[in-house]
């Protein structure tokens, strides 16, 4: 079984394409990775998703009843370096937006703030753009789709995790300096725009080691989690994929740096295109508009 999974793979290799690829760097890692949470907000418990599957930024400006924003939200969002960093540069964009019209002394405070965060999430969306198209060689979609996000899409999310870096180089005290991403000591370092700029391993289908022994805080001890363990429980549980195997094409996908797109190339690749069509949807699923985004695009 396993021999004819990978013949296809060889196969679908000679059919599609090929395009040279983008580098991904330590920036797209933070603007994917605050996409991710602005989508999916999961419940363990529940088993639901606590998020409303579009891009409004939500879980900066409503975590915790809009009390958080100046710290980011939902401390997921403080969870690395990479997303704190375009966290806090989302949240000093929003600030400067605000302190602006308040300035021009033509708006109240909730009328700046609306049109703030309206500013914010179209600023956010135009790096979504960019930073998807470099994780899949491919156009962003020119549609939109007004339906809920589902645990495929999550699950796609999640084997996207093969690409986070264990280790970044940082400019410290005049030396470089290896910061360990997953150290939660170091998770609210601002990063400057050129570490920002580096450029992170391809996709090989592996996580690094620095993500199966996350020490994670807690009272009364410290907890360690296996992300891989946890990304495959929740895929295995919640959908008809297995982790190896999307990882086996990953790895595929990786060591060809000419070849073709994920969305095309992967068996999965076509949840993470319908995924980012929802979250630009300017209406949510039951309906009701989304007053944050002023995306002109028609949802359907």
């Amino acid at each position: 079984m396993k021999l004819i999974y990978v013949l296809s793979l060889l196969l679908l290799l000679f059919t599609l394409p090929a395009f040279a690829k983008q580098p991904i760097r330590v920036a797209d890692i933070g603007v994917m990775g605050l996409a991710s949470h602005d989508l999916f907000q999961w419940n363990s418990r529940t088993r639901e998703n606590e998020e409303n599957g579009r891009f409004d930024l939500s879980t900066i400006f409503d975590y915790a009843d809009g009390t958080k924003i100046h710290q980011g939200g939902n401390p997921k969002n403080s969870s690395n370096t990479a997303v704190y960093s375009v966290t806090q540069s989302l949240v000093s964009y929003y600030s400067g937006k605000k302190a602006t019209l308040l300035m021009s002394r033509e708006v109240t405070e909730e009328q700046a703030h609306i049109i703030a965060r309206q500013q914010t999430v179209k600023f956010f969306i135009g790096m979504v753009k960019e930073s998807y198209e470099r994780f899949t060689n491919s156009r962003f979609p020119n549609y939109a789709l007004a339906q809920n996000v589902n645990d495929n899409e999550q699950a796609v999310m999640r084997a996207l995790h093969d690409i986070l870096p264990g280790k970044i180089i940082v400019n410290r005290n005049l030396a470089q300096e290896v910061l360990v991403v997953t150290d939660y000591k170091l998770a609210m370092t601002q990063l400057s725009a050129s570490e920002m700029m580096q450029i992170v391993k391809f996709f090989d289908g592996k996580y690094d080691e620095e993500y199966l022994h996350v020490v994670v805080p807690g009272f009364p001890d410290f907890q360690v989690i296996n992300l891989q363990e946890i990304d495959q429980k929740f895929i295995a549980d919640q959908t008809n994929y297995n982790l190896d195997h999307m990882l086996m094409e990953l790895h595929f996908y990786g060591n060809f740096p000419f070849f073709g797109n994920l969305v095309d190339f992967t068996s999965f690749g076509f949840h993470l295109e319908n995924l980012f069509a929802k979250g630009i949807c300017n209406k949510y699923a039951d309906g009701s508009p989304n007053p944050w985004n002023t995306v002109e695009i028609e949802c359907y």
